[in-house]
């Protein structure tokens, strides 16, 4: 059928998981202040961390005190080691305790 209209048919590819992260550890991860604003946040979370962050739930976070944030020069910088606990914190524990 796709000779009749001159063109060649593609030949369709199994959907492509995601490639799977290794884990990480808290020891991985700088504890001084070396992450330069939000949007850098959120990269690292993003990409390093594998985790979906969007900028106003990071700026929330930094109003809302959850972030150790240190000023620097007039601009705000995060430490590596403290964006993986706050993630860590974000899980919803069920009454047995476990997440």
């Amino acid at each position: 059928m796709s000779q009749q209209y001159g063109h060649a048919v593609r030949p369709i590819s199994p959907p492509q998981r995601p490639a799977r992260r290794a884990p990480v550890t808290r020891d991985e991860f700088n504890e001084l202040p070396t992450i330069k604003g939000r949007d850098a946040a959120v990269a690292f979370v993003q990409e390093r961390l594998g985790v979906p962050m969007t900028p106003t739930r990071m700026r929330a976070a930094i109003e809302r005190r959850e972030l150790s944030v240190f000023k620097i020069s007039g601009a705000n910088y995060l430490a590596e080691r403290d964006l993986y606990d706050w993630v860590l914190s974000l899980a919803k524990t069920r009454k047995d305790g476990v997440a």
